[in-house]
């Protein structure tokens, strides 16, 4: 044996993988078109709505139109009292950013108020996440 080791096989095939991974990713192809702002702010007070109703998140994707939503709070058991969305939401990327106010109801009974930021998705498909505190 002269010390060195054959090549490893993956360098035969990486370039082909980076391709796929690289056209698979999006880069050059279309991209989404942007999400409508009257629609956005409907589905998260429909979401809103629903969780201060005390149905559970999975709920929701059972309507139809089915609306995903992925919020922490929520999905830990919190419930909504109350909440303030005043905002006509701002376009980043191709979601819809909206500022709320929630007042929620921890299981001891204590109320508190946070400030969220919910991303909403309406193409193609309802999405609603909330992203974080303000």
């Amino acid at each position: 044996m002269n010390g060195k080791y054959p090549s490893p096989p993956y360098r035969s095939w990486w370039p082909a993988v980076a391709l796929i991974l690289a056209l698979g990713s999006g880069c050059g192809g279309p991209s989404a078109p942007p999400s409508d702002a009257a629609e956005g702010r409907k589905t998260l007070q429909t979401v809103l709505d629903a969780w201060k109703g005390g149905e559970p998140p999975r709920a929701l994707a059972q309507r139809t139109p089915p609306i995903h939503v992925t919020d922490g709070d929520w999905m830990s058991g919190l419930r909504l009292q109350s909440y303030e969305a005043n905002d006509e939401g701002k376009l980043v990327g191709t979601d819809v950013n909206y500022n709320v106010v929630l007042e929620l109801k921890t299981a001891k009974g204590k109320v508190v108020k946070k400030n969220a930021v919910y991303a909403v998705t309406t193409r193609p498909q309802l999405l609603v996440l909330r992203q974080d505190s303000l």
